[in-house]
């Protein structure tokens, strides 16, 4: 089904259908427009795989020039591509199919939204559909929004009320998706900020100890351009091509920030968040790095002469580990290893002089590749658990083999170093 009566709102299962009309109109505007077109995609709702939408294929295109799409306007028509001039679109040229344009009915069908190459409404048309389609959970959670809107909103004319609805939605999950799409990316910055520079608040000021900037051209949730902290260049610069490698959520502002470092030099959440406590120590943020560092404790126990050691059933993932988080800014691993040991167990310990072993693995996630090492300490610990059920389903003792039968295969290797470690073999 494709089609929908103007000022309707309803909401039906994705269709093959959309996909294959949205090729069919790609090609059929790539011949009308040819070297016009920068760019062209199928965005929107149709193009969210895992969610119901409305049945109307919308089409973003990119170009240089307004004009040469103008100029063209009587074929795209006698294609029944229809303009809307007075469309509310802002810096857009909307074009329109569907038998109310061609005055035979009341069916809305396709909207070709018409936007410069390489403005944000381009990089949102983009990234909205990319971000829902690599994020199931919040697609449902859109599509729960629109289910709800959809059902109060009026048979004929519920489109406006349903749209404001949507609004928050959009904004929040345009600033995510945009600072997502940068990481690993490189990029250029425009510094405002150079190290040394003096920013005057209206209580305090602050001097920054890093080079600090923005794209140009890209607008954060603020409405101003992307800011960018820059680590690893230990001098004033004005302008610097490098790579993103972490971003900083903020939970209490409007805005994130992206953090950015030379090619080959590494970063990792902990050393970020050291790095820009200068500032973010005045919000509640979340760092999301590309390079993570946690630490742990692998704990074990002697039964009747015989080494046990502690697997605990992680609640998020469903899978084995030993107790192990993620380092923190301003902490030592030693300290963190025993902190994530308490908090997941209850128990503290002395960790034993001489054994630290880490492992590296890459894993993969909806903002792309992760690379993480963890440090693994060593102690030995008899007494009763206080396991926290939050992250924790639950535990095992067990002995070397059976343990490195269910621990990670990083985890299960370090078993064979500790062993050796705690020679002669008990």
């Amino acid at each position: 089904m494709i089609g929908l009566k103007r000022g309707t709102v309803a909401l039906i299962e994705h269709q093959r259908e959309w996909e294959i009309e949205a090729k069919n109109t790609i090609n059929i505007l790539k011949n009308i427009l040819g070297d016009v077109i920068c760019n062209i995609d199928h965005v929107g709702s149709t193009a969210i795989k895992t969610i119901k939408a409305k049945p109307i294929v919308d089409i973003a295109i990119a170009v240089d020039d307004f004009n040469a799409v103008l100029d063209k306007k009587e074929q795209l028509k006698n294609a029944g591509f229809y303009y809307r001039p007075n469309s509310d679109l802002g810096e857009q040229l909307l074009f329109a199919c569907g038998s109310l344009y061609e005055g035979t009915g009341d069916l809305q069908t396709h909207f070709i939204h018409i936007v410069k190459k390489d403005s944000m409404d381009w990089i949102n048309y983009i990234n909205f559909r990319d971000y829902l389609n690599k994020n199931p959970n919040i697609a449902k959670q859109y599509e729960t929004l629109k289910l709800s809107l959809a059902a109060k909103a009026p048979k004929d004319n519920g489109r406006e009320m349903y749209l404001k609805g949507k609004h928050d939605f959009i904004t929040h999950t345009l600033r995510k998706a945009l600072v997502k799409s940068y990481l690993g990316k490189k990029v250029n910055i425009k510094i405002d900020r150079p190290i040394g520079y003096v920013h005057y608040k209206e209580n305090y000021s602050l001097t920054y100890p890093i080079n600090y900037g923005y794209i140009p051209g890209v607008f954060g949730g603020d409405g101003e351009e992307l800011d960018v902290y820059l680590l690893g260049v230990d001098k004033p610069v004005n302008e610097y091509n490098a790579r993103i490698i972490g971003i900083v959520h903020r939970e209490n502002d409007v805005e994130d920030k992206l953090i950015a470092a030379p090619d080959g030099v590494i970063f990792n959440q902990a050393q970020i968040a050291e790095n820009i406590h200068f500032q973010e120590k005045y919000y509640k943020t979340y760092i999301e790095a590309i390079y993570q560092r946690s630490c742990g404790v692998i704990v074990f126990r002697t039964v009747n002469g015989k080494r046990e050691y502690l697997c605990l059933l992680q609640n998020l993932s469903g899978t084995y580990s030993v107790p192990k988080g993620h380092l923190e800014a301003f902490e030592s691993e030693k300290d963190c290893a025993l902190r994530e040991l308490f908090e997941e167990t209850g128990i503290k310990v002395k960790l034993i002089d001489g054994f630290k072993k880490e492992i590296n693995y890459v894993f993969h996630t909806s903002s792309g590749e992760k690379n993480k090492t963890v440090a693994l300490f060593l102690a030995e610990y008899n007494g009763e658990l206080n396991i926290d059920h939050n992250e924790i389903v639950g535990y095992q003792w067990l002995n070397s083999k059976m343990a490195k039968q269910i621990l990670p295969n990083g985890c299960s290797k370090v078993i064979d170093d500790v062993e050796m470690f705690l020679c002669p073999t008990i």
